[in-house]
């Protein structure tokens, strides 16, 4: 069946259907063709497909009466699927999907080259085509779009509706194989080993997508199809692919940030092993030194983040340099706090060991801890010459309002007191009567819970504690401040 309307005018289709009327009556019997057909044919395109009826009722041949008159029928349901468009709302895309694909089946079906639709027909059915494929384009059914527009252009013809729709298939096919093309970038820039190789890597794959970008944006509008959905949509994501690899960059460079602070941490945490005491004990002069050592090199390493933090301005942002200095002066303060503490050496002599380091708290937690079940870095204790009980000392930090466990564990099974008073060596427990804060009940192994270590220390921040004798002279453990032990625990 051949198209019409969309390339002829009114006036042109009727005169070659005069004409068409004028040839076939000249020739239909010296040709073998019955007259029936030739006049049915003119009917049709002349007048309306359903005039063709009546002169095919003519037609001798049973066989082929019916083969034209199911052309009617054939025209009649691709009309009607046309024409039932009209009541269907721009949201019921799988009715109007339906509707234009049934049209296309049933005028494909007439398949007498010399059956022209009416313009009526072509125009609707034209457009009808054109905005389902914008439609299977916004899906990306590339493949289907394009079966789509051969076979409209076949039956109806072309418009400029069905010219842009060409185009459009044409940009999105484009794009969609740069965005395929690119896919992997993503994934590839993750794999790479090592910080700056990585944001090399980030940084060609950005450098990729956004040539693609350009690409595809002066391709989409030379073809005049830029405005269209299904163009903006996948170009849309094109952007959207390269901004989330940007996303990527910058979370990449701000954990590297974010690892000077933890470093930050680490060096707080540093432990003294050895003093300059007699067999190497650990004097107050060498604690004191020990944390202006480590304020020290807390400000090299805040040095070195602002450093780097000046190579990518746009991705630490101020509040990662904020909160990083929020810490870094914290525990300055801290420092600052236990300097105060270690002034008076022969009341820090009365006190026993100390533990290393010296402050915790969940303001320096660590690093492998959960939101839900937060813990410190650990203070760390040892002898390897206990003849007797064993006295320690250290300090927390815990905001107040906050109710934070103490929890002290050994490697084996030795009893621990946590006091919250110097005991002077064990001398002041049965003299000032010093209550042991040890929370039996909740007691697991040989780990020593002081549930609400703030309010047990009344508001101060030092804890003294107390290690009995074991069955060797040898034991080891840690000091850990919990959010919660018994959910710890449990």
């Amino acid at each position: 069946m051949k198209k019409t309307g969309i390339i002829l005018s009114a006036a042109l289709a009727a005169g070659l259907a005069f004409s068409a009327l004028f040839v076939s009556c000249g020739s239909s019997s010296a040709d073998g063709v019955d007259p029936a057909i030739t006049k049915g044919i003119q009917a049709w395109n002349k007048i309306t497909p359903e005039d063709a009826v009546d002169p095919w009722n003519g037609i001798s041949d049973a066989a082929v009466k019916a083969k034209y008159l199911n052309y009617v029928e054939l025209y009649k349901a691709g009309h009607e699927a046309l024409e039932s468009t009209d009541s269907m709302k721009a949201s019921q895309e799988t009715k109007l999907l339906n509707a234009c694909n049934t049209a296309l089946d049933k005028f494909t079906a007439i398949d007498d080259s010399q059956l022209k639709l009416p313009p009526n027909d072509c125009e609707k059915g034209a457009n009808l085509s054109a905005d389902r494929i914008n439609k299977l384009l916004e899906a990306n059914k590339i493949t289907a779009a394009r079966t789509m527009h051969q076979k409209s252009v076949s039956v109806y013809g072309t418009n400029d509706a069905l010219t842009a729709a060409g185009k459009e298939i044409d940009v999105v096919s484009g794009i969609y194989s740069k965005s395929q093309a690119l896919s992997g970038e993503g994934a590839k820039a993750a794999s790479v080993e090592g910080f700056e190789a990585k944001v090399a890597a980030y940084d060609n794959a950005i450098s990729k997508f956004k040539a693609a970008e350009s690409e595809v944006d002066s391709l989409a509008s030379k073809s005049g199809v830029k405005d269209k959905s299904a163009v903006s949509k996948n170009i849309n994501k094109l952007k959207s692919d390269r901004q989330n690899l940007e996303s990527e960059r910058a979370s990449v460079i701000r954990e590297k940030a974010y690892e000077y602070k933890d470093k930050i941490g680490e060096e707080f945490a540093r432990e003294l092993t050895t003093g300059t005491g007699k067999k190497g004990a650990i004097t107050s002069y060498d604690i004191r030194n020990h944390y202006n050592s480590i304020q020290s090199n807390i400000d090299k390493i805040y040095g070195e983040l602002t450093a780097f933090a000046a190579q990518y301005p746009k991705d630490v942002g101020q509040d990662v340099l904020s909160d990083i200095d929020a810490q870094r002066k914290d525990l300055k303060n801290k420092i600052a706090q236990i300097n105060r503490e270690i002034a008076n050496e022969e009341e820090i002599k009365s006190r026993g060991n100390t533990v290393m380091p010296l402050m915790i708290g969940l303001f320096n937690p660590d690093p492998k801890s959960t939101a839900e079940s937060k813990k410190s870095r650990p203070a760390r204790f040892s002898s390897s010459k206990q003849k007797d009980t064993d006295y320690w000392w250290g300090m927390v930090s815990v905001p107040s309002g906050q109710m934070n466990d103490l929890v002290i564990t050994l490697k084996d099974n030795r009893t621990v007191h946590v006091y919250n008073q110097n005991t002077h060596s064990g001398k002041d427990i049965k003299k000032k009567n010093l209550q042991d804060l040890v929370s039996k009940p909740n007691k697991v192994g040989n780990s020593w819970p002081v549930m609400n270590i703030g309010k047990a220390l009344n508001g101060g921040s030092n804890y003294y504690f107390a290690i009995e004798e074991g069955k060797t002279n040898t034991y080891s453990g840690e000091v850990v401040i919990y959010s919660s032990f018994v959910t710890r625990s449990r």
